[in-house]
């Protein structure tokens, strides 16, 4: 399985850099690439902490706590999946830069899957993280055998300047 998910990950570099260019020099080059292979259950505004750790090029990305910390300015390409399986209850991942809220997945019932993708711009230390919404309450699905629930971020491309717009 680890090995799909890195292949998976370099597929999603290589196209990405294909269209929009990769970063100058490897000393640019952050990554990190997670999943959650355990189930877990989550209630009221919990940050998922991805277990395992595929890809984590600048160790931007800490397995103790589930943060992405910028490591360098640029424009950063960030994708969250998540797989609930319960029943009768709401699914609500929240996508945050900064404790502010930039990307949401949600669904209901049974066997729910969500996923979104973003580009941001970020300085060094900016952190990024999946979190649950306020009152929720729920399980992510997770085997080592079957990762449904992944955090993927990369720099797009390097950046002198940092603007506080998400895009541009």
């Amino acid at each position: 399985m680890e090995f799909k998910a890195l292949i998976i990950c370099e597929i999603v570099l290589a196209v990405s850099y294909s269209v929009f260019g990769a970063p100058t020099t490897s000393d640019h080059q952050v990554a990190f690439s997670t999943g959650l292979t355990n189930t877990l259950h989550i209630q009221d505004h919990t940050t998922v902490v991805f277990d395992e750790v595929y890809i984590n090029d600048k160790n931007g990305y800490d397995r103790t706590n589930g943060i992405f910390t910028a490591p360098l300015p640029g424009s950063y390409v960030f994708h969250f999946h998540a797989y609930c399986t319960n029943i009768d209850t709401v699914m609500w991942l929240e996508l945050h830069l900064n404790d502010k809220v930039m990307a949401s997945v949600s669904g209901f019932n049974s066997h729910t899957v969500g996923s979104n993708t973003i580009i941001l711009k970020l300085k060094p230390g900016d952190r990024v993280a999946v979190k649950s919404r306020a009152r929720q309450q729920f399980s992510l699905f997770g085997l080592p055998d079957q990762v449904y629930s992944t955090f993927t971020g990369f720099m797009l491309y390097p950046s002198r300047v940092y603007s506080d717009s998400a895009l541009g």
